[in-house]
């Protein structure tokens, strides 16, 4: 098991915008399963159904495991 962190790219749209975002470090051995993690760890219902670990998405803003990857396409 190794410790992996969990970002998600930045976004613009419809006049709003957001840098990468970092959502901890899980205990875990794949992206997909600290994404699940991380969704378990939302207390609210609406914003856990927009973390979707198969597709590897969070509001529809790609996850990775590292903050370049995360910066690459919007900041």
């Amino acid at each position: 098991m190794a410790k992996i962190q969990l970002w998600s790219e930045g976004y613009e749209a419809s006049g709003d915008s957001c840098d990468a975002t970092f959502h901890g470090e899980y205990e875990c051995d794949t992206l997909q399963e600290a994404a699940a993690l991380f969704k378990e760890s939302l207390d609210d219902e609406n914003e856990r159904k927009t973390v979707h670990v198969e597709d590897l998405n969070f509001w529809g803003c790609r996850f990775f495991d590292n903050e370049t990857d995360a910066r690459k396409s919007c900041g």
